[in-house]
C-alpha cells in the first residue's frame, strides 16, 4: 500500500527530494514531534537467584587471563546484541576472587561500582586506593586509570555502571591498557547541579578525614556504605515515608560524574511511594530488604541484590514488604537536566521541568 507521500499532490516533488537525500517536514511533522515521550521500553528484572548461579559459573569457567574483566552485562530484551541496559546507561555484575587482579586500563567511559557482596577488595583509581566493602560506591571517572585487586577473603561481586550506550551513540570511545610511563589525567570537572537535589546529600570520603582504613586513606572516589546509610537514616522522610539521599561531588554539589547520577532510597514497610515519572532513566540495585515496584504496567517483586530498570517516562512506585528496604539508583538524571530535557512529575502535579 502506497503512503500519502507517494500518492498525494506533492508526490513528484517529494520523489525529487528523495534523490538528494532530503525530506519534507510537513507530511511527517506529527510523527516526529510526539506529544510526549513514547517510552516503549518495559521495565526488566534480573533476579539475584538467577544471576548468582551464572556468576558462580563465570568464576569457575572463565579465566581472568581470558576475560580481562569478568563481567556479566545486563541487556534489555529488545536490544538484541546491544550492550545497552537502557538508552544511555549500562549495568552488569563483576566478580573477583581472592588473589585475583584486574589490571589497569582506562577509557573515556565514565563508570562506577556499587559493592553487592564481599569485603576487602581494592580499586586503584589514578593511584588512589579505594577499599571495597558491601554497600560502598567507588567511581572511575572518564580516562582515569583503574585496576582491581583482592587481598581479602571470599568472592567479591559488584554492580558495574557505565555510560557505554551514550559513548557508542557519540562514537567517542577511546581505550588504553596500562603501561609504564603513561601519566595520569585528572578527571573532568563536575558542574554545579542542573537537577535539584533532595535535602540529604553525601560527598566522597575525602571530605570526612579520618574514616579511611589501615593503610588506605579517605579517597575522593569512594563513598563508604557506613557514611551513606547513616546519612540516609538521618534524613527527613517524605510524606510517603521514603527517604532519599543523593551522592554528590564535594566541590560542585553536582552529580558524582557528569553523565552518571546516584541515589539511595530508604523505604518503610507497607508504605508505597507516591507515583512519579521522569524523562531520566535509572538502573536499580536492591541494597537491602524485599519489596515490589510497579513500573508502567509491570509489577516487579524484588529482594536483596536483584537488579531492575526504571525506563524513562513511566509511572513508578516502590513498596517495602520487610521492615525496611534500601534501593540504590544509578541514573542519567543530571545529564538529562543539563540538556534541558528533564521533566519530572509526581501524580497530580508536576515536580520539575528544566529549560
Amino acid at each position: 500500500m502506497k503512503t500519502p507521500s507517494e500518492t498525494g499532490p506533492y508526490a513528484d516533488f517529494i520523489a525529487a527530494l528523495d534523490t538528494v537525500r532530503s525530506q519534507p517536514l510537513w507530511d511527517r511533522y506529527h510523527r516526529i514531534t510526539t506529544r510526549q515521550p513514547l517510552s516503549a521500553t518495559p521495565a526488566h528484572l534480573w533476579p539475584w537467584s538467577v544471576m548468582e548461579p551464572l556468576v558462580a559459573r563465570a568464576v569457575s569457567e572463565v579465566a581472568m587471563s581470558d576475560a580481562e574483566r569478568r563481567v556479566l552485562l545486563f541487556s534489555r530484551p529488545e536490544a538484541g546484541e546491544s550492550v545497552a541496559t537502557l538508552r544511555t546507561i549500562s549495568g552488569g555484575l563483576q566478580t573477583l576472587l581472592p588473589g585475583e587482579v584486574a589490571h589497569a586500563h582506562r577509557h573515556t567511559l565514565a563508570a562506577l561500582r556499587f559493592v553487592m557482596q564481599g569485603n576487602g577488595a581494592v580499586t586503584n583509581v589514578n593511584g588512589e586506593r579505594c577499599l571495597m566493602n558491601e554497600g560502598d560506591l567507588v567511581l572511575t571517572p572518564s580516562w582515569t586509570w583503574h585496576a582491581h585487586t583482592h587481598p581479602g577473603k571470599g568472592r567479591m561481586v559488584w554492580f558495574d555502571g557505565l555510560d557505554l550506550p551514550l559513548s557508542h551513540h557519540f562514537d567517542s570511545m577511546f581505550f588504553e591498557m596500562g603501561a609504564a610511563g603513561l601519566p595520569n589525567v585528572e578527571p573532568p570537572l563536575v558542574r554545579a547541579p542542573a537537577a535539584s537535589s533532595p535535602d540529604a546529600t553525601l560527598a566522597s570520603d575525602s571530605f570526612e578525614p579520618g574514616i579511611g582504613s589501615t593503610g588506605i586513606g579517605p579517597s575522593r572516589f569512594r563513598y563508604s556504605a557506613d557514611r551513606a546509610f547513616a546519612a540516609l537514616a538521618r534524613s527527613s522522610p517524605a510524606p510517603d515515608g521514603s527517604r532519599l539521599l543523593r551522592y554528590v561531588d564535594g566541590h560542585s554539589g553536582g552529580a558524582v560524574l557528569p553523565t552518571l547520577d546516584c541515589y539511595l532510597m530508604g523505604l518503610e514497610e507497607s508504605l508505597p511511594t507516591h507515583r512519579r515519572r521522569t524523562t531520566a532513566s535509572a538502573i536499580c540495585v536492591v541494597a537491602d530488604g524485599e519489596g515490589a515496584s510497579v513500573i508502567g504496567d509491570k509489577t516487579i517483586p524484588w529482594k536483596r541484590n536483584d537488579v531492575f530498570t526504571l525506563p524513562h517516562w513511566q509511572w513508578a512506585s516502590h513498596t517495602a514488604t520487610t521492615r525496611r528496604a534500601t534501593l540504590f539508583f544509578m541514573s542519567d538524571r543530571e545529564l538529562i537536566a543539563g540538556t534541558g530535557y528533564l521533566r519530572e512529575e509526581e501524580e497530580n502535579h508536576q515536580v520539575e521541568a528544566s529549560s
